[in-house]
């Protein structure tokens, strides 16, 4: 008796629970409970008929194909779907995606997302790894902390979707250079659209940015082209910070409280731009070629850790080469824009280095301190400007 007591509590010692392997085709259709983890291998193949329900507690790992068309995943904080080097033909398309640490992590492969809804999540979706994931025609809403995370190097299709409400950013670009990134529209974020880092030198085309805290926010040597967006009623449509040198060109800012901020060695080509309605055009602040010669390069020592962005581990680093400015001259370009049309008439007999109202710049503030320092703050280099605008929006 006593031995078959030892037999029967040997039994019942709790072991750790060994992920279900789908390794052949398995269809699911109904009501779906996933309460240990999943991993479809290489071999394996998941279709999701449309209508189903998917209740998840633990992860889902797809390194074979997943086909899933209107089916909802969700759970309470569960770690989301993983697709880790699938072929395009692993797809998403109109699924809702909710409650997940990260709704979908892409690494590498090429996926195709389409027509989705992720909200309420921490993060909504994350490509990383070179992928080359298409992402389009969704919609983000209501992710704790950014709706589309893009790093390492990624390549992916980011097209036609909607950023609305996150917890910090629309979408974040990491050192990444998505193929294209356009016709996307960001609402009510707190930073619509984020991209930090050298090598983030991506074309932004054909975009619409409303409401948002911060339209679009560069940063720290990232070099993207900002062309032909539609950038609106923000408080500060474009901002630039710690050597960020954007291309800005044939973009609609209208009636945001600061149309572009530029700041910390930042030195952006701003033209053909069409500024309507803004309380201030272009801003400089702490914005000196002056202070760059002398302090640029310390202070970028000091800035750089051993994390990335959100945490993640630190990427390859750059030199202070790649990071510099060469051949500073005190000025900041932003010549050949329309200013709007009563700023327009007011430049009538005005000379190039009239301070106009809708810019601040050392003409307003000559300088600023630091460390008990004065370092004269730059000026815009405002003329030639454009008699007529660029954009069809002015012009209809």
């Amino acid at each position: 008796m006593r031995f078959l007591l030892i037999i029967f509590l040997l039994l019942n010692i709790p072991t750790g629970a060994a992920a279900r392997v789908i390794d052949g085709p398995e269809r699911w259709q109904g009501e779906i409970r996933v309460t240990e983890s999943l991993r479809v291998a290489k071999e394996g193949r998941l279709i999701i008929a449309p209508g189903t329900r998917v209740l998840a507690e633990a992860g889902i790992e797809v390194a074979g194909e997943l086909q899933a068309t209107e089916v909802e995943f969700s759970g309470r904080n569960w770690p989301g779907i993983t697709l880790k080097g699938t072929s395009s033909q692993t797809w998403l398309k109109g699924c809702r995606i909710t409650g997940a640490q990260t709704g979908i992590s892409v690494i590498g492969g090429a996926p195709q997302l389409t027509e989705l809804l992720l909200e309420d999540n921490r993060i909504g979706i994350e490509l990383r790894q070179k992928s080359r994931a298409r992402v389009e025609d969704s919609i983000f809403r209501n992710n704790s902390r950014v709706g589309l995370f893009i790093k390492d190097e990624v390549t992916s299709v980011v097209r036609g979707n909607r950023f609305e409400k996150q917890g910090k950013f629309g979408a974040y670009i990491y050192r990444a250079l998505p193929q294209q990134f356009t016709e996307n529209l960001f609402i009510d974020n707190p930073t619509g659209l984020m991209i930090s880092h050298f090598g983030s030198d991506l074309l932004v085309k054909n975009n619409d940015f409303r409401n948002n805290n911060i339209g679009i926010k560069v940063d720290r040597t990232a070099r993207p082209k900002i062309v032909a967006n539609r950038i609106e009623q923000n408080q500060t449509g474009i901002e630039l910070y710690r050597r960020a040198d954007p291309l800005i060109e044939l973009n609609l800012l209208k009636g945001n409280s600061r149309a572009i901020h530029v700041s910390f060695s930042s030195y952006p080509q701003i033209r053909h731009n069409d500024f309507v309605s803004n309380q201030r055009a272009l801003i400089l602040e702490f914005q000196s070629s002056q202070w760059e010669e002398q302090k640029g390069a310390g202070a970028r020592e000091q800035q750089i850790s051993g994390h990335g962005a959100f945490g993640g581990r630190k990427q390859n680093e750059i030199t202070e080469q790649q990071r510099g400015t060469h051949g500073l001259d005190g000025t900041v370009d932003a010549r050949e824009n329309w200013w709007g049309e009563q700023e327009t008439a007011a430049l009538k007999g005005l000379g190039p280095e009239a301070n106009l109202g809708w810019i601040d710049d050392g003409r307003d503030q000559p300088f600023f301190e630091e460390d008990g320092r004065s370092y004269p703050l730059d000026l815009v280099r405002w003329s030639p400007f454009s008699p007529q605008p660029y954009t069809l929006e002015v012009l209809k």
